[in-house]
């Protein structure tokens, strides 16, 4: 597959102003990084496309809950075939948690994909 590549939540261009295409391994991390970053219900085309953020903002979710929505929320990437690992670390002081979906994708592949709430 092939698609546009995308930075800070924009399209990329080269230095001639073309815009940029991806596609392998590259396109497929972007395409799994857009999932993590879209709450499920939030695109109107497909309500169940995205992460469930409830799941993984909440003031009293466990890491078996984040976990269980990530895995959900991965496997609606077709290209992913098993999940490898899921990382989380917690800074309560920041409030922040950050996340790292590691998947082998169907060429084999291992991907890894960080993301932060």
């Amino acid at each position: 597959m092939r698609t546009f590549e995308l930075q800070d939540n924009d399209l990329a261009f080269d230095t001639d102003r073309n815009i940029v295409f991806i596609e392998g391994e590259k396109e497929i991390t972007q395409s799994l990084e857009r999932l993590f970053t879209t709450d499920a219900g939030e695109w109107f085309l497909n309500p169940n496309h995205g992460l469930e953020y409830a799941k993984i903002r909440g003031k009293y979710t466990t890491n078996e809950q984040m976990q269980m929505a990530v895995i959900k929320a991965g496997l609606q990437e077709a290209r992913v075939r098993e999940i490898a690992g899921i990382e989380i670390e917690k800074d309560t002081n920041k409030r922040i948690i950050d996340i790292t979906f590691i998947c082998r994708i169907d060429t084999g592949a291992e991907i890894r994909v960080p993301f932060s709430f």
